[in-house]
């Protein structure tokens, strides 16, 4: 996720020589311009973790929603910063997917190394949670929220996550609000691009 998704998404962060911690890959704002209705990231410190929350709002078939979230083989072809996003096994509503990339804040490069599970608790909810990699949480969801009007629906992803060593907030929020939100917006394009695909050609 990719978020996923949600997508989706963990962070490693290099500081002094070279120690990790983590954040989300799958996922600062700044002013973004962005094809959907609204489009908005926002991070703050909870605790030694950072809360994150993401939304946008897209004109896409529900299915094609879900079914760009759980492209988790091709999320990288997407999702900036990720190099490489690999199914390990699906089970039921559950799947294990690896991710790697690198993630960056100004001058810094920070290495993305996570391996996640999903889980489909309804079929508008894909939850995210760490089995292992440099964090020491993670957990997040993306929500399919259906809207007025037809193939109307508003995305949203929310996820804690607590570096694998202590970082200063001046550095782990921005660090998490800006790659989140590129990732994110990754995502939005993406179902973006696949309905304008998928709509019939109209009439000159």
């Amino acid at each position: 996720m990719r978020l996923p998704p949600f997508f989706s998404f963990a962070v490693a962060v290099r500081a002094g020589r070279n120690v990790l911690f983590s954040g989300i890959a799958l996922l600062a704002m700044g002013g973004i311009a962005h094809a959907a209705e609204s489009f908005s990231v926002s991070a703050e410190r909870n605790g030694d973790a950072v809360q994150v929350d993401a939304r946008a709002t897209i004109k896409a078939p529900f299915a094609l929603i879900h079914d760009t979230l759980t492209d988790y083989d091709h999320l990288a072809d997407f999702i900036p910063g990720m190099s490489r996003s690999r199914l390990l096994e699906r089970r039921d509503k559950t799947a294990i997917v690896e991710q790697s990339g690198v993630a960056r804040l100004w001058f810094l490069r920070f290495p993305i190394d996570v391996t996640v599970e999903t889980g489909e608790p309804s079929p508008s909810v894909i939850s995210v949670r760490l089995l292992k990699g440099n964090l020491k949480q993670l957990n997040g969801r993306y929500d399919i929220e259906k809207r007025d009007g037809d193939d109307n629906y508003a995305l949203h992803w929310s996820g804690i996550i607590q570096p694998g060593i202590s970082v200063p907030s001046a550095i782990a929020v921005p660090l998490l609000r800006r790659n989140i939100s590129e990732q994110f917006r990754g995502m939005v394009d993406e179902i973006e691009r696949r309905a304008t695909l998928r709509a019939p050609n109209l009439p000159d």
